[in-house]
């Protein structure tokens, strides 16, 4: 069942690329105009949100470990999640969290402390968003397959409370602060996100009159949240690209429509490379610095 599952994301994958070239070839010279007429301001806010949503990450781990009574600091697991950054676009997706957990084991963080910054990091950003924005989907769209899907994935997110009693046996339960916290750091991080995805599109003028910032945030969401949970789409790609596009109000025709929206993907790729890009220079500087001083 897993080898399937794996070669049917595979194939998905190459599936979804392949479309999205093929489409991007047919329609490339309207593509092309449209990026080139592009804000470049609205680009660096774009990047810069999503670089603040990066750098707010480590927060997660940080409220978990400290919830219990473990020492590490926020410096020490921002230089960890900054120092793995390319694993992250290794096939699969899932290379920076074992770097990571290989580097917290290596600093003597407990099993269990690991286990919960895992569980937490990849469950408590999407549960938020999923409530959020399903209910947004659920009350504000005319799409009635959307609206049925939106309320699905509500009560799905709302079914999982009961898990608790699951995880206080494992002993997985946090703090109300920690909890409280975690809720805020979260809520903050989707705010940077949302911010750098209305970013990209406002300048690349995707966002229709009829669109409002709140409408395309919710779609945004929602969109991520639909990707997320389709496990044969690796990344939520094909996915995520295919619901908004169904979502927005856009004029364009929606293949091309998928295309704009895929680009932000190439911007949060580059994003990250700025952002681990300048960790590695700071760490040199800090590095021939101390050196300097030492001699």
């Amino acid at each position: 069942m897993k080898t399937a599952l794996l070669w049917l994301q595979r194939l998905f994958l190459v599936c979804s690329i392949a479309f999205l070239i093929a489409v991007f070839f047919q329609n490339r010279t309207d593509i092309v105009s449209i990026f080139t007429a592009a804000s470049y301001s609205g680009f660096a806010i774009a990047i810069l949100f999503w670089i603040l949503a990066t750098l707010l990450i480590p927060v997660i781990a940080l409220t978990i470990l400290k919830d219990r009574k473990n020492s590490i600091t926020f410096r020490t697991l921002l230089a960890i999640h900054l120092n793995r950054i390319p694993s992250k676009f290794l096939p699969g997706g899932v290379w920076q969290t074992f770097a990571r957990v290989y580097d917290m084991n290596g600093l003597g963080i407990t099993k269990t402390g690991i286990s919960l910054v895992v569980l937490y990091e990849n469950t408590y950003f999407i549960i938020l968003a999923a409530i959020v924005s399903t209910l947004g989907i659920y009350l504000y769209s005319s799409n009635e397959l959307y609206s049925t899907l939106a309320l699905a994935l509500f009560l799905g997110s709302i079914a999982t409370i009961p898990l608790a009693l699951f995880f206080r046996k494992r002993s997985f339960i946090l703090s109300i602060t920690a909890y409280v916290q975690l809720t805020a750091v979260c809520a903050i991080f989707w705010v940077l996100a949302a911010g750098a995805f209305y970013s990209y599109m406002a300048a690349i003028g995707m966002i229709a009159a009829s669109d409002d910032a709140l409408h395309t945030v919710v779609n945004y969401l929602f969109s991520y949240v639909v990707g997320f949970v389709s496990i044969f789409a690796p990344q939520g790609i094909g996915v995520f690209e295919a619901v908004y596009s169904e979502l927005a109000s856009s004029e364009l025709p929606r293949t091309q429509l998928m295309i704009f929206v895929a680009g932000f993907r190439v911007l949060l790729m580059l994003s990250d490379m700025l952002t681990w890009l300048g960790f590695m220079l700071f760490k040199i500087s800090v590095g021939v610095g101390a050196k300097q001083y030492a001699e």
